[in-house]
């Protein structure tokens, strides 16, 4: 085991794919967070992954130490859709990783958990007038993580 190191975490900003605005977040294990490469390949299989309905929902888009890793997570009221894929260093071929595999790693739950908060505060604590634009625009990840 390796010891824990902050990973550099930032909005990569908030996209439309079909009918769902998509808020998009980098983290890499090195000084380069994704590249717009890495972002389009998370994003085609997010575009594969979020159902028709639409709504809102979230992307991760980790340049790891031994693979590229996105978890596609969608929000249902106060529940979290969450679904991981796995790509080698360098490639594109992202699959999703099995039910009985990872779900995330500890840089991805600290993303989740931010995630989290912003959508209680400007969602769940809001219930009759629920600020989605200001979840949005929430980076409550603006540093090392």
């Amino acid at each position: 085991m390796i010891p824990y190191r902050p990973r550099r975490t930032r909005s990569l900003g908030v996209t439309r794919l079909g009918g769902w605005t998509v808020k998009v977040i980098g983290i890499a294990a090195e000084a380069e967070l994704p590249d717009d490469f890495d972002v389009e390949t998370a994003l085609q299989a997010a575009e594969r992954e979020l159902p028709h309905q639409g709504g809102i929902a979230f992307v991760i888009v980790q340049r790891g130490d031994e693979a590229l890793w996105v978890n596609v997570c969608r929000w249902q009221a106060d529940v979290l859709y969450q679904r991981l894929w796995r790509a080698e260093p360098g490639g594109a071929g992202l699959r999703q990783v099995p039910p009985d595999g990872p779900a995330a790693c500890v840089w991805a739950l600290l993303a989740i958990d931010g995630e989290r908060r912003a959508w209680i505060e400007h969602v769940l604590a809001r219930p009759h007038d629920p600020d989605f634009t200001g979840y949005l625009a929430a980076d409550p990840l603006s540093g090392p993580a």
